[in-house]
């Protein structure tokens, strides 16, 4: 996928990386969480209200994610580009369906890798907790929480992701690049979640960008963000009910 792009990026000009670069700056997520954070000012004086409140934390998340969306396909629409050219391909979908889900246990044992890593390697910043899981208090919250998962996890982030990679790909030096940049700053987003839950993230978005690129097409990457997602949260749910 990178390979054949050599020369057309030899060719851009600085004009075009530039408008690139703002373009993938501002589909970073900084402007869209501003705006989606304006409807929920009146807790301002109060921000901690928004980790303990599950449908606050969900309608935050849906609302960047559809501002992140509206954004991109905006971008793309100027370029006179579409969906298509990001790798939303549905030619190989049993293939790449299966691929996705196959690609999940291998997300679990990260996750539990990393963090036994942390807890053995940086024991103060280990935490078994995660304040926004933590804030699901009903079968309703866990159901919000996961079709929230699905659209901002499994579609939004992973085109995010595919469009900034075409970007680096074609303007900005390369998708191997913008697959370690664009990793690091997905785990930095996630930072939320503590140190271990932004390492981990960071592997994550490292994995679905190189499956991504592999594969051209951004259908196995979303089935197993939107799989793990989902099972994660249907996990924390039940062993909770189980040791209470």
């Amino acid at each position: 996928m990178e390979g054949s792009s050599i020369y057309t990026f030899e060719k851009r000009s600085w004009a075009d990386r530039l408008v690139a670069f703002l373009e993938v700056l501002g589909l970073a997520g900084i402007l869209s969480s501003v705006v989606a954070a304006l409807p929920f000012s009146l807790h301002a004086g109060n921000p901690a209200i928004l980790l303990k409140e599950a449908r606050l934390i969900a309608a935050f998340v849906v609302l960047e994610a559809s501002i992140t969306l509206l954004l991109m396909l905006l971008i793309l629409r100027l370029h006179r580009e579409n969906l298509a050219d990001l790798g939303w391909n549905w030619d190989n979908w049993v293939f790449d369906l299966l691929l996705g889900f196959s690609l999940v246990p291998i997300l679990f044992l990260v996750n539990l890798l990393v963090a036994f890593g942390i807890k053995v390697l940086l024991p103060n910043y280990y935490t078994d907790r995660n304040p926004l899981i933590e804030s699901i208090q009903s079968p309703g919250d866990l159901a919000v929480f996961i079709v929230t998962a699905l659209f901002a996890g499994g579609v939004k982030e992973e085109l995010q992701r595919a469009f900034v990679l075409v970007r680096f790909r074609d303007y900005l030096g390369g998708a191997k690049l913008g697959l370690i940049i664009w990793s690091v700053a997905f785990g930095a987003a996630h930072y939320v979640q503590g140190v271990q839950g932004a390492v981990a993230a960071g592997l994550f978005g490292l994995l679905f960008g190189a499956v991504y690129l592999a594969r051209g097409s951004v259908v196995a990457p979303m089935v197993a963000h939107g799989a793990y997602d989902s099972i994660a949260l249907l996990a924390y749910w039940f062993l909770r009910g189980a040791s209470g």
